[in-house]
């Protein structure tokens, strides 16, 4: 759940609000076993989950709601590709407390899909050998030969 331990540390770097404030949460995990071989790795499974962040008391006069939703959206844009998912728009609660603060609740789907590769320290046993996650889905060309057709 990479996506939202990322967007959990860049919603505290906002200083919008008090870490004893704030908490996260999942709900509905569902993962789909894939079991695809991708050069080096395996996609093992793809996970969809539902991430659920709370700001208890938010000071929204002091920092308005406005910068926070804002903030979050531009986040997404920059980290996370949502176009082929079935809920791509976070919801966001807001609930009046009084003149001055409110209960903040963001909740929105995230997609990750996880990988594993060969690993002699790997702590993953699959098929006769020992695997590790990995993080990279993808292996990068150093190099290639271009042919044309006719050669």
């Amino acid at each position: 759940m990479k996506k939202m331990a990322a967007l959990r540390a860049f919603l505290e770097s906002t200083h919008c609000f008090r870490n004893e404030q704030f908490d996260a949460w999942v709900e509905e995990l569902e993962q789909t076993t894939r079991g695809r071989f991708d050069g080096n790795s395996v996609l093992l499974y793809t996970m969809e989950y539902r991430a659920v962040f709370s700001i208890e008391r938010f000071a929204y006069t002091k920092y308005p709601i406005e910068v926070l939703h804002t903030r979050l959206i531009t986040w997404l844009a920059d980290n996370d590709d949502r176009n082929a998912m079935k809920e791509p728009e976070p919801k966001v609660v807001f609930d009046v407390l009084d003149n001055s603060t409110a209960d903040v609740e963001i909740t929105l789907m995230f997609e990750e899909d996880v990988y594993i590769s060969p690993s002699e320290q790997g702590n993953i046993e699959y098929n006769g050998q020992k695997w590790a996650l990995v993080h990279s889905a993808h292996d990068v060309a150093e190099s290639f030969d271009l042919m044309g057709v006719n050669e």
